[in-house]
């Protein structure tokens, strides 16, 4: 999969990681933390991140928003889940949502690819439940808790590839190459 040249703005080098398993090749990386609007919706605070990198970078770039929307909190936390998982932690998240009686998840990543003259979005979502205890040490965040619809396996325990294969991220970045590659 091929994008035009670009700088992945993060500062999250698993991120960086998953993007090149994706991609299947290295990404030049900016390392730095995007301040991020506080809003429920995803979209707006990717187009925020976007816009700040570009001020910074005035390059072709690309900034990721990721969320995890719990159905028992009605979508919540979503793009929030960054500030949850630092106050109570992955299991924290997923044991509120057993606590609720409910535990289907949507994990969802959003991708914006911007140079001087475009801005090109490209989205990924996988449906799943969160499970307790935390399983696996593959991933990061809430990996160990989240096991994908039709997956016997937390994104905790799946290698590498099978994540890309089947999660949030790497749907989003194939959405994003097939659109940029269609000329979007």
């Amino acid at each position: 999969m091929t994008l035009p040249g670009f700088t992945l703005v993060t500062g999250n080098p698993d991120k960086r990681r998953e993007a090149e398993a994706a991609l299947g090749h290295a990404v030049a990386v900016a390392a730095m933390d995007l301040p991020e609007i506080q809003s429920l919706d995803l979209l707006q605070v990717l187009d925020a991140k976007g816009e700040e990198a570009w001020k910074r970078l005035q390059r072709p770039l690309v900034v990721e928003e990721t969320g995890l929307e719990l159905a028992a909190l009605g979508g919540f936390p979503g793009p929030l889940v960054k500030w949850m998982l630092a106050t109570i932690g992955a299991e924290g998240i997923a044991g509120l949502a057993l606590a609720l009686g409910e535990t289907r998840a949507v994990a969802r990543c959003a991708l914006l690819y911007r140079d001087r003259d475009r801005q090109v979005v490209g989205q990924g979502e996988t449906r799943g439940v969160l499970v307790l205890p935390p399983r696996g040490d593959g991933g990061f965040g809430w990996d160990p808790v989240f096991q994908p619809a039709g997956e016997e396996r937390t994104y905790g325990e799946l290698d590498p590839a099978a994540k890309v294969a089947i999660g949030h991220r790497g749907r989003a970045w194939r959405a994003l190459a097939g659109k940029l590659a269609d000329g979007d």
